[in-house]
């Protein structure tokens, strides 16, 4: 009898321990099964559906597919950015895989080899050639005290007060980029905006926010400030002094504007972290900082001065003079440098920002398989059909337009896919240039939209998330979005005026 109900109460902790390990919720919660088991649910749903639509028109349903993959990405990413590399790079495996399947015109020659034109192929070889390169020059002649002599010259301008401070590192982020590509100005800047910021306890957050909106206004300062600009000023017929007419009085008003509008969404008292930092104790120290007290060797000194000097000027001239990609430029930049200075290249390439160029070699292969599904050209067409040839309707619609997609995509591709619809419309002998400038501010003021919407955004971003800071997709439109839309009506009013009431473009 002992032993029957030994054996009962064996059966009954057997079932019960059964049960809490198979069927206690929160167990399962823990084990993350549910979440598991309804992805597998949505899965096969939404295969099911993709079978119905494929059946009966191929095309919509390939960007209905590649539409998800590439949004859903970026929702992941900015929900667990400390993951961004492996959930882009699986993104990128599935998006090749499936496009391998489903597009008869895929080619994976568009993916690993470069191609002549930058925008006949996946990969953006030349923006991760101007990452590689500058961040080389930027390592080495940060070693000589290059930089950080120009901050203390900042300090002592601005007497350590945080506004004139920001109003100059804003300032010099618009005149770095103006000649160099935004990467490569965000590269320079972000590098002195940190050691400012941790030698003072500022928050940095503002300081690399206020610079990438610097870098979206000096992407239209000039011909060469962009690679967008320098696309549509060739397919435009854009002279660079007649460029410099339109650009120069938008910018005017633009920047105060800008500048006021950051005051007031970071407003001075709070980006320093800590205490005192701002009474006359650190003011006179400040004042009392020997420049050339942080330089060791003055000749290396000068020398990587005239490496960066010298890669600028080959910027400026790399495609009018030389016919040489701007990547090449930086890369033989670095190489200089690292040359004249004398540097470890062994440290300096350990040190380089990979994470960087691995997230944006990524996003470049999802941009080219969304390409690849004619998405953008249908939204082209649609917009010719839309405005019925009217060029000032059609000026709005490609500026908003773009500007949206801008937000989402990169600037370079969009830019390049919206050059049919600019073409497409009849030109006009009074108005010849006002659409090209419309697409160029759209797709400049789109990278305010989301963090993902420029390179500049992407690589501070990624600056602030090393820091020990990261930012939230909230938080980065919040700040910057109704600037972003302010500078764009801004814009298509300024080009409106510009083209319909003084006849200039």
């Amino acid at each position: 009898m002992t032993e029957d109900k030994t054996s009962e109460n064996s059966f009954i902790l057997s079932l019960q321990s059964f049960y809490m390990k198979w069927f206690n919720y929160s167990l399962l919660k823990a084990s993350r099964v549910p979440q598991i088991v309804l992805g597998v649910i949505l899965l096969i749903i939404s295969y099911l559906i993709f079978q119905q639509i494929y059946g009966s028109s191929p095309r919509v349903a390939n960007i209905l597919l590649f539409g998800v993959i590439f949004v859903g990405t970026f929702l992941l990413v900015a929900l667990y950015h400390e993951k961004q590399i492996t959930i882009i790079f699986v993104s990128c495996g599935i998006s090749l895989l499936l496009a391998s399947f489903l597009f008869d015109s895929f080619k994976w020659s568009l993916v690993i080899l470069p191609a002549g034109d930058l925008f006949h192929g996946y990969m953006e070889w030349e923006v991760l050639a101007v990452v590689f390169g500058m961040s080389i020059l930027v390592e080495a002649t940060s070693e000589t005290g290059l930089f950080d002599w120009i901050i203390i010259r900042m300090l002592k301008i601005s007497k350590g007060r945080v506004f004139p401070l920001f109003v100059m590192t804003f300032l010099l982020t618009f005149a770095l980029s103006t000649v160099l590509a935004n990467v490569t100005a965000m590269i320079l800047i972000s590098s002195m905006i940190l050691t400012v910021s941790n030698g003072l306890d500022y928050d940095p957050t503002p300081f690399l926010l206020g610079a990438v909106l610097a870098t979206s206004l000096a992407g239209m300062a000039t011909l060469i400030s962009s690679l967008p600009s320098i696309l549509v000023g060739s397919r435009g017929g854009i002279e660079f002094l007649a460029f410099l007419v339109v650009s120069i009085p938008f910018l005017i008003g633009a920047i105060p504007l800008t500048i006021i509008y950051l005051r007031r969404v970071f407003p001075p008292e709070k980006i320093p972290l800590g205490k005192g930092s701002q009474d006359s104790l650190d003011t006179q120290m400040i004042l009392s900082l020997d420049e050339w007290g942080v330089v060791e060797d003055p000749k290396k000194f000068y020398l990587a001065a005239l490496s960066l000097i010298l890669t600028i000027i080959g910027f400026i001239l790399a495609d009018s003079v030389f016919g040489i990609p701007i990547g090449v430029v930086a890369i033989i930049g670095g190489i200089l440098a690292i040359v004249l200075t004398q540097s470890d290249e062994h440290r300096l390439l350990h040190e380089l920002n990979w994470d960087t160029l691995l997230f944006f070699a990524g996003l470049f292969i999802l941009v080219g398989t969304l390409e690849a599904t004619g998405i953008l050209e249908d939204i082209a067409h649609a917009l010719t059909e839309i405005s019925n040839g009217d060029i000032v309707v059609g000026g709005w619609l490609i500026l908003l337009i773009s500007s949206f997609v801008s937000g989402i995509l990169d600037n370079i591709p969009v830019t390049a896919a919206f050059i049919s619809i600019v073409e497409s419309f009849p030109a006009t002998e009074s108005n010849p240039q006002y659409l090209w400038f419309m697409l160029l501010f759209g797709g400049a003021f789109g990278g305010g939209l989301t963090p993902f919407g420029s390179a500049a955004s992407i690589l501070a971003i990624s600056i602030l998330s090393k820091e020990g800071r990261p930012l939230n997709f909230v938080y980065f439109m919040k700040k910057l979005v109704p600037i972003s839309l302010l500078l764009l009506i801004f814009s298509g009013v300024y080009l409106t005026v510009l083209g319909f009431v003084f006849h200039t473009i």
